[in-house]
């Protein structure tokens, strides 16, 4: 927030108006920003479907409280945000004023704000408080709060969970997005029996602390976000004390280990996402994930496809890509009959085989695009509804032969070396579009040696 002479701030405050007259007339949100320009007032304030009006400067030290409730009262029901060029305060931009500018908003956003501490006064009525540009704020300090249920911080240099955050009992979101947490005591998060998401993205946490005392209730956490932190390890017996968990993500870390050092079982745990780390150790043993549905390990560092997977048994969709094995033995997948689409692309395959029978019943698709395959066996594999097999852009310089283990696939084969003499025999897969290979209407539109003709008006490229 700018803070001018006096405590004024020179930036709007949007409010946005919920059509339901309270003795206020409506319920406002409010948004504390840098000065945009004034918006248009009611006879022509429509902007992208939602109405504004600008009401100049809100001066809150002397007649602005009267002038803001007046315009609520007597504004059209249609218009959704009122636009406060510059707000004046008397000391702080929390605590007091808090207190005051509840009386007409349940929501308050401030696009930028510029004390080192926020206070939410005790028993405070507001329900949703966000802290968009907060470069200086280092302390969050609550009163006993039975409204709060949502709180948002982002660009600020807290390096920790407010103290207070036991004391927002009514709690249910919590972002602290783009500070400076460095490590995560699980124990804060309990604390807060109603909380079920939580996103600490984008900050600074190398450590994350299990809970070391027994829970007084249940954590209610649904959605754990840790995205774009510097977490080198993950122990998911941390999380054990979230049996709700549903969704944790950690895509983009610095994550070398996954593992769970206890057994540790996450009945609700759906969404596993472990992108753009650098994983080469991955033991998930000690796991139980029976409602497991996405596993994500792009970008890592794997130089084999893991064969300690723990329980998933509900596992659809399996996420390898861009990491470092050579080989892919389709045996490994066995223990996931559910799985409907493997993913391998990007990576530096040169070999898929099994190395002993393997049915997966409902497999759709499996894409191995631009890789370095030379050899795909899959004699050994029954997949009755295998619908998609990518191998664009690898080495293949012939086709799979896979139309008659699965009747119902469709192969991507371009760009591929492909001999001529051997992509010859698959013309009729072709023509019905179930076999895709690199076409033109020349030998000039080819990036291949020479070409074949598929019809009178294209040419299969291929390798003489």
């Amino acid at each position: 927030m700018d803070i001018l002479d006096g405590k004024r701030f020179n930036s709007p405050i949007r409010a946005n108006i919920q059509q339901h007259r309270t003795s206020l007339a409506s319920l406002l949100v409010l948004w504390i920003m840098f000065q945009m320009g004034p918006l248009p007032c009611r006879s022509q304030c429509m902007e992208d479907g939602l109405s504004y009006c600008n009401v100049g400067v809100i001066n809150m030290t002397s007649d602005g409280g009267v002038k803001l409730r007046t315009t609520i009262e007597t504004i059209d029901d249609d218009v959704l945000t009122i636009n406060i060029d510059q707000l004046i305060v008397g000391i702080s931009a929390s605590g007091p004023f808090l207190q005051r500018i509840a009386a007409y908003t349940e929501t308050i956003t401030y696009a930028v704000y510029r004390d080192p501490v926020f206070q939410i006064p005790n028993g405070n009525t507001i329900e949703e408080i966000e802290l968009n540009g907060a470069g200086v704020l280092r302390t969050i300090v609550a009163g006993t709060n039975n409204h709060l249920k949502r709180l948002q911080v982002e660009r600020c240099l807290l390096d920790r969970l407010p103290p207070t955050l036991h004391e927002m009992g009514e709690l249910t979101e919590l972002i602290i997005m783009r500070c400076a947490l460095s490590a995560l005591r699980l124990d804060m998060l309990l604390a807060n029996s109603k909380l079920t998401i939580v996103d600490l993205s984008q900050n600074k946490i190398r450590q994350i602390l299990p809970v070391t005392t027994a829970a007084k209730h249940e954590s209610a956490i649904v959605s754990l976000s840790f995205i774009e932190n510097l977490l080198e390890r993950l122990d998911m017996a941390a999380f054990a004390m979230m049996p709700n968990l549903q969704s944790l993500d950690l895509w983009g870390n610095r994550i070398v280990r996954f593992e769970a050092t206890a057994p540790v079982t996450y009945p609700s745990l759906s969404q596993l996402y472990l992108v753009a780390n650098e994983i080469a150790y991955f033991d998930a043993r000690n796991l139980s994930l029976p409602s497991l549905e996405v596993l994500l390990l792009n970008q890592n560092a794997l130089t084999e496809v893991p064969a300690h997977w723990g329980v998933m048994p509900r596992l659809k969709n399996l996420g390898l890509e861009e990491n470092k094995f050579k080989q892919v033995d389709m045996s490994v997948f066995r223990m996931f009959p559910e799985l409907t689409g493997i993913y391998l692309g990007q990576g530096e395959i040169e070999s898929v085989r099994t190395s002993s029978p393997v049915v997966l019943p409902i497999l759709a698709d499996l894409l191995l695009e631009q890789n370095k395959l030379v050899s795909v066996n899959l004699t050994g594999c029954t997949f009755p509804n295998m619908h998609t097999i990518s191998l664009v852009e690898n080495r293949l310089t012939a086709i799979p032969p896979l139309f008659q283990h699965f009747p119902k696939m469709s192969m991507l084969a371009i760009s591929n070396p492909i001999k001529c003499s051997n992509v010859v025999a698959f013309k009729k897969q072709i023509v019905a579009e179930r076999l895709y290979v690199s076409v033109g209407t020349s030998q000039y539109e080819c990036d291949t040696t020479s070409s074949i003709e598929l019809d009178p008006s294209r040419r299969i490229c291929c390798d003489a």
